[in-house]
C-alpha cells in the first residue's frame, strides 16, 4: 500500500509545476511567492516541444539575468501583471566588449543580450526589457537588450531600453525569415538601435533617440540587414520618432551587410510616422562600404518637423505602399495577421463598461462638488453607436435635452459631407458670390488700405458662407452626455465640437482632426503686418461645468496651417484653437490627451474684462497626463482661473513661443512637468498677470525655476505664489518618468 502512495508523490515532486498541476500559468515572483524566482527557472520549465499557451506571468520587481527561450518552446507568453511595463523590469548589463566570467573572451553582440528569444509563437505584453550597460562609465560599446530570432512573434505595451544596439531584431540564420510584431511599444538608443535582418513592424510605438552630446550626429535609429531576397525588412508604421538631441542631429538609419553579406540589402520604411526636429533632412547613410543608394530606404507620408522634402528622402508613391502595409510585411505564406486595426463589434457588455465609466474622485477639477458622470446613467433607448455625420448629430439630439446619453462613435465621421455621405468642399458652403479670388482682390492692401478691417457684400458674402459652414460642421454636446470612441481608429474629421452651456460632460478617446475654416478673415489692423484668423476651434468648452475630455487626440491632420500659401505676405492660416475653455466654465479636467501640430493651442479664459463673463472664481481647471508635442504657443494660456497644470510632456519645435501665458487675474499652480526642446525662459510669458507657483519641474532633464529663468530673461519681477493649493490630484508621477510615461499613454486609443 505505501509503494503505491509513494509512486505518484515521486512523479508529482520530479514533474514540472505546469505539468504536476496540469496550470497554464508559471508565476514569476522575486519574494518567493510564485513557482519560481527566475524567469529563466520558469522557461525551464516548460518542455522542450510545448505544443500548448503557456503564460509566464511575472509580478512586479526588477529581474537581473540574462535569459535564453530556445527555439523548442513555442507558443510562451511572457506578461508582467500589471498594464505599466515599467513595473516589470527584465534587464541584465554586460556589453559586447565585456569579459565573460569564464575568461573565454568577450561577450559579443550576441552574447550582450540580456534575453535572447528564438522560439516561434512567442508573446511578450506588459514589460521592459533592459541592457542596463553603463556607457557612461565603461565606454560606447554594443549591449542588447533582446535579440529575437523565432518567427511570428508579438511584443505589446512593452519597453526596450537600452543605447547602442538596443533591440536585435534578427532571424536564425541568413536563409530564414523571421517575423515580428511590436505594438504600443517603446524603443530607445541611439546608434543603431534597431537592427538586424527580421520582418518586424513597429505600429503605434514610441522610439526615442538618445542625445550623444553632439551637436550634428547623435546616432542612427535603424540597421537592417534585410536579404535581398525578403522584400520586407523594418516598417515604420503610424508612430512617434522623438528625441532630447539638436535639431537635424540623427539619422534614420544605415544599410547594414551583415557578417560581411553580399547579398544584404536593408529595407526599411517610415510610414504615417511624426518625425522629431531632431531628424537629419538627409536622414539616410551608408555603413561598411555599402552605399544607403544601392539598399532599400524610403518614406511615406510622414508628418513633424523632421519630415521635410529633400532630394536625399526617397518617397514612395501611393500605388508603391499599397503593397508595403503591416498585413503585407507579416502575412508570409501562411497568412499570419496579428495586426490590430479595426476592433471587431463590441461586445454589448464591453459597451455598458467603456460608457458608463465616469471621473474618478480626487481626479482634478472635475471631481468638485457633484463630480463628472457623464451619461453613464443612460436608458438603453438613449446609448447609440454611430458611423456617420446624420447619426451623430441625431444622436447628440437637442441640447437643451438634459435626457442622459452615451454616444459612441465607430470608425471616422467626416463633417464635409452631406446626409448622403457625398464628401463636400469650400465651395459648397460659399454662398452670396464669395469666392477667394474676389476676396483677395477687394481686400489687397494696395486696393483697400491697411487701417480698416474688411467691410462690404464680400465680406458680408464671407460672414455668410461662415455661417452655413458653421451650421454644417459644428456639433453641440449638451448636458449628461458621453461621447467616445469605440478603438483606436475612432475620429472626428473637421468637425467643431462645442459643449456650450452644459453640464456634466465626458467626451473620450477620439481623433478629433482638421477643424479648419475655409473662409478665414483678413485683418490689416491685426499687428504691424495684418493677420489671416480662422474661426473654428477643434474642441471649444464654453460656459459649462463638469467637463472632462479624456485621451483624445486634438491635431490639424493633413492639412496643417504650415502648408497653406502666403496671402498678403502672410499665412492663410485656416485653424484657430485646439481645446479652448472659456465663457466662464468651470470644474473641467483635461487628462491624458495628446496635441501636436499646432500653433495657438488652448486658451482658458477669453477676455480680460472680469465682468464679462463674472470668470474671476471660475475656470477651474486640471491639466494632468497631456502630451503637447511640437506646439507654438498657449498650453495653456490662462486668465482667472485656478488652474492646476501637473504631470504634463511638452516638447518644442520650430515654431515654439511659449508654453504657460500668465494672464490677467490667473493663479497658476505648475508642477511635475518636463519641457524638451524649450528654453527655460520660454516656458512661460506673462499677459498681465502677476504670480504663478512653479514647482518640481524639469527642462530637458534638468530641475528649472522657471520664474527666475523668465524673469531674468525679462527684466521681470513675476510672482511666484499664486496664493492656492490644489487639493483634488490623481496620481502624480516624478517628471523624470515623463519622457516615456505620457507620449506611450495618451491620446486616442492609447490605454484608455
Amino acid at each position: 500500500m505505501r509503494l503505491l502512495l509513494l509512486l505518484p508523490l515521486l512523479l508529482a515532486l520530479t514533474a514540472t509545476p505546469a505539468e504536476a498541476q496540469g496550470r497554464a500559468t508559471i508565476v514569476v515572483a522575486a519574494d518567493g511567492t510564485g513557482d519560481h524566482t527566475t524567469v529563466q527557472a520558469a522557461v525551464d520549465a516548460v518542455p522542450s516541444g510545448n505544443s500548448r499557451p503557456v503564460t509566464i506571468l511575472v509580478r512586479k520587481g526588477t529581474y537581473r539575468q540574462q535569459v535564453v527561450i530556445p527555439p523548442d518552446k513555442p507558443y510562451i507568453s511572457l506578461v508582467g501583471d500589471t498594464r505599466d511595463p515599467r513595473e516589470v523590469v527584465l534587464t541584465f548589463d554586460v556589453s559586447a566588449a565585456t569579459p565573460k566570467p569564464d575568461g573565454s573572451g568577450p561577450y559579443g553582440t550576441s552574447g550582450s543580450a540580456s534575453y535572447v528569444i528564438s522560439a516561434p509563437d512567442f508573446t511578450a505584453r506588459n514589460l521592459t526589457f533592459e541592457n542596463a550597460y553603463d556607457e557612461a562609465a565603461n565606454g560606447p560599446s554594443q549591449a542588447v537588450a533582446v535579440r529575437t530570432t523565432g518567427d511570428r512573434q508579438v511584443y505589446e505595451n512593452v519597453r526596450f531600453l537600452g543605447n547602442q544596439d538596443t533591440l536585435y531584431a534578427n532571424t536564425a540564420s541568413a536563409t530564414t525569415t523571421a517575423r515580428q510584431y511590436f505594438r504600443d511599444c517603446h524603443v530607445e538608443g541611439d546608434v543603431d538601435f534597431i537592427f538586424g535582418r527580421a520582418t518586424a513592424v513597429f505600429d503605434n510605438c514610441v522610439i526615442r533617440s538618445l542625445d550623444r552630446g553632439s551637436a550634428d550626429n547623435n546616432g542612427y535609429v535603424t540597421a537592417a540587414s534585410t536579404e535581398l531576397a525578403n522584400p520586407y525588412g523594418f516598417l515604420i508604421y503610424r508612430s512617434h520618432l522623438v528625441s532630447d538631441a539638436p535639431a537635424r542631429s540623427v539619422h534614420l538609419g544605415r544599410p547594414w551587410p551583415a557578417g560581411g553579406s553580399a547579398t544584404a540589402r536593408g529595407q526599411v520604411l517610415v510610414r504615417e510616422s511624426w518625425l522629431g526636429q531632431h531628424v537629419k533632412d538627409a536622414p539616410w547613410t551608408d555603413m561598411s562600404g555599402l552605399s544607403w543608394r544601392d539598399a532599400r530606404l524610403s518614406e511615406y507620408r510622414n508628418e513633424g518637423p523632421g519630415a521635410s522634402a529633400g532630394a536625399d528622402r526617397p518617397a514612395l508613391t501611393p500605388a508603391q505602399a499599397a503593397a508595403f502595409t503591416p498585413e503585407r510585411y507579416l502575412a508570409g505564406a501562411d497568412g499570419w495577421n496579428p495586426v490590430r486595426r479595426t476592433p471587431p463589434r463590441p461586445d454589448p457588455r464591453e459597451l455598458r463598461e467603456l460608457g458608463r465609466q465616469v471621473l474618478p474622485a480626487d481626479d482634478g477639477w472635475a471631481a468638485a462638488t457633484t463630480g463628472t458622470t457623464g451619461g453613464s446613467a443612460a436608458r438603453p433607448e438613449n446609448v447609440h453607436v454611430v458611423t456617420t455625420r446624420a447619426q451623430l448629430k441625431a444622436a447628440l439630439g437637442d441640447p437643451a435635452d438634459n435626457t442622459p446619453r452615451i454616444v459612441y462613435v465607430k470608425g471616422a465621421i467626416d463633417a464635409d459631407t452631406d446626409d448622403s455621405g457625398r464628401p463636400l468642399t469650400c465651395a459648397d458652403y460659399a454662398v452670396d458670390g464669395y469666392s477667394p479670388a474676389a476676396y483677395l482682390a477687394a481686400y489687397d492692401p494696395a486696393v483697400w488700405g491697411r487701417t480698416s478691417v474688411p467691410s462690404g457684400p464680400l465680406e458680408e458674402a464671407r460672414k455668410a458662407s461662415y455661417a452655413k459652414m458653421a451650421e454644417h460642421v459644428t456639433v453641440t454636446i449638451g448636458s449628461n452626455v458621453t461621447l467616445v470612441g469605440l478603438g483606436r481608429d475612432a475620429a472626428l474629421k473637421s468637425f467643431g465640437l462645442r459643449i456650450s452651456g452644459a453640464d456634466n460632460v465626458i467626451v473620450r478617446n477620439l481623433t478629433i482632426t482638421d477643424t479648419s475654416d475655409c473662409f478665414p478673415q483678413w485683418d490689416p489692423t491685426d499687428g504691424a503686418e495684418g493677420n489671416w484668423n480662422a474661426s473654428f476651434d477643434n474642441v471649444e468648452v464654453s460656459g459649462s461645468t463638469h467637463v472632462w475630455l479624456d485621451h483624445n487626440t486634438l491635431n490639424d491632420g493633413d492639412n496643417p496651417d504650415s502648408g497653406q500659401p502666403l496671402y498678403f505676405g502672410r499665412p492663410y492660416q485656416v485653424h484657430d484653437g485646439l481645446l479652448d475653455v472659456v465663457r466662464g466654465s468651470n470644474y473641467v479636467t483635461l487628462s491624458w490627451n495628446h496635441l501636436s501640430g499646432h500653433d495657438k493651442v488652448m486658451l482658458i479664459g477669453n477676455t480680460d474684462n472680469p465682468a464679462r463673463y463674472a470668470e474671476e472664481d471660475k475656470l477651474k481647471v486640471t491639466l494632468h497626463h497631456n502630451y503637447f508635442e511640437g506646439l507654438g504657443q498657449r498650453t495653456p494660456r490662462v486668465r482667472f482661473g485656478q488652474v492646476h497644470v501637473y504631470n504634463n510632456y511638452v516638447t518644442g519645435g520650430p515654431g515654439h513661443v511659449y508654453s504657460i501665458g500668465v494672464g490677467v487675474g490667473s493663479r497658476v499652480y505648475a508642477e511635475a512637468n518636463a519641457f524638451d526642446g524649450v528654453p527655460a525662459a520660454k516656458v512661460l510669458t506673462v499677459f498681465g498677470g502677476t504670480a504663478i507657483t512653479a514647482r518640481d519641474n524639469l527642462v530637458d532633464g534638468r530641475p528649472a525655476d522657471l520664474v527666475a529663468a523668465y524673469n531674468a530673461a525679462n527684466g521681470a519681477a513675476l510672482g511666484a505664489d499664486a496664493g492656492w493649493t490644489p487639493a483634488l490630484v490623481g496620481r502624480k508621477h516624478p517628471a523624470g518618468a515623463l519622457k516615456a510615461l505620457v507620449p506611450a499613454g495618451a491620446g486616442a486609443g492609447r490605454r484608455l
